[in-house]
């Protein structure tokens, strides 16, 4: 089986929303060893996504299609798919009674008609249920190109999306491929110049595929085999030829398995934040199940919090300045004492694009964690934009904790 991705959304391509369905898709897809071949981006233009479909066709079997599912003008994807394939498009009466019912809970009135668009289905085609919204799910075999094809239409809300991929899309297709590739993998928190080389050299003449996806946390790596043997034994040579923190098997999220670290440990977190301004906190607070360890978080700015909040030594401000290694240690450890945690981390740092000089330039940060009262504090050398650089302070931060957890346990 070939996969080709469509995702429609001019705002997609304005730049306007993130694709973060391609991003859950590609994952969840190659988990399953059935990783996309292909993947195109088109605006809300019925003329854009026939000629989007007729290319995915050249080189995939199956396509998966999101957005464009709803009642409005622009919703044009059902139309457009039954159009391409020469299919009819059919009310269907379950799908009916459940548009009127989700319109009755969320609004007043009289349900219009166009609603009802959301009611078709193509001729010999089935549904996949949508928990949360109106627009449900769509799929259809059909012969064309002298080959048959599988089309899934799946609404581009991603809280729409996500659920409907885990519990219709994916059970599908591995019906339909049951002799499929196992792929597993975990994260890195090294470039992924520093992490192919090594593990494509550690793996030479074993009989799996290696994948890499590089990110502001580190590299993501994938392997594929046939059996789960191979890839076990794989993971195991790839982790062992890393000179590296590694997080286990199957972990490509730091703070989601910091968290379950934490958990496992009985274990409480806070942090310090100055350049990165409550991100770090963010990245934990977004995951469930962070109420279990983290406790929160200061954002001390200003070098009067610092002091007053943090306890930071004036004289530590006065000769060593806010962005050194000296505070970055202080503000840690007065996190810890203050939040009455047993880990804490800290940030501080110039992000740019103003304030840098040649003794402390653009991009200078320091971060620390403390795990019990031991503390590791490091000097990062970052480059960038000023999100780039903040979004990569708190990955290192992350991983800074993780590395004195594992050095602690």
């Amino acid at each position: 089986m070939s996969i080709a991705v469509i995702c429609t959304g001019t705002e997609l391509l304005k730049g306007s929303a993130v694709n973060t369905n391609l991003a859950y898709l590609g994952k969840e897809l190659a988990a399953c060893g059935l990783p996309p071949a292909l993947e195109i981006t088109v605006g809300d233009h019925a003329s854009e996504l026939i000629q989007a479909i007729g290319d995915a066709l050249e080189v995939a079997d199956t396509l998966i299609i999101s957005g464009g599912l709803g009642p409005t003008t622009d919703d044009l994807t059902l139309d457009t798919v039954a159009r391409f394939f020469d299919r009819k498009l059919l009310e269907n009466a379950e799908l009916k009674d459940k548009v009127q019912t989700f319109w009755n809970f969320h609004h007043p009135g009289r349900c219009p008609k166009t609603q009802f668009r959301q009611a078709r289905v193509p001729e010999d085609g089935f549904f996949m249920p949508n928990p949360v919204g109106s627009a449900s799910g769509i799929g259809f075999e059909t012969f064309f190109g002298g080959k048959m094809r599988k089309l899934f239409l799946l609404p581009g809300p991603p809280h729409e999306f996500e659920p409907m991929v885990k519990a219709s899309l994916l059970p599908k297709l591995l019906e339909a491929h049951p002799q499929k590739l196992i792929t597993a993998g975990f994260l890195c928190c090294a470039g992924e110049s520093m992490v192919f080389n090594p593990v494509e050299k550690a793996l030479t003449g074993f009989p799996v595929e290696v994948a890499c996806a590089a990110g502001a946390g580190g590299t993501r790596i994938f392997l594929s085999g046939n059996t789960q043997e191979v890839v076990d034994e794989a993971l195991i040579i790839a982790r062992n030829a890393l000179d590296c923190p590694t997080l286990p098997a199957g972990e490509f999220d730091m703070a989601e398995y910091l968290i379950k670290l934490l958990k496992e440990r009985n274990m409480t977190v806070s942090c310090a934040e100055s350049c990165t301004g409550g991100l770090v906190a963010n990245r934990f607070v977004t995951l469930p199940g962070a109420s279990a360890v983290f406790k929160g978080s200061i954002t001390a700015y200003a070098n009067e919090v610092k002091s007053s909040v943090l306890n930071v030594p004036q004289d530590i401000l006065d000769n060593y300045g806010a962005v050194s290694s000296q505070c970055s240690e202080a503000m840690v450890k007065g996190c810890a004492a203050l939040m009455k945690t047993d880990c804490a981390v800290s940030t501080t740092g110039i992000a740019g694009p103003d304030g840098g000089t040649p003794e402390k330039p653009v991009g200078l940060v320091y971060v620390s964690a403390c795990v019990n009262g031991v503390t590791l504090t490091e000097e990062l050398r970052l480059r960038g934009g000023r999100r780039a650089i903040r979004e990569r302070a708190v990955e290192k931060a992350l991983t800074l904790l993780y590395t004195l957890l594992t050095r602690t346990e």
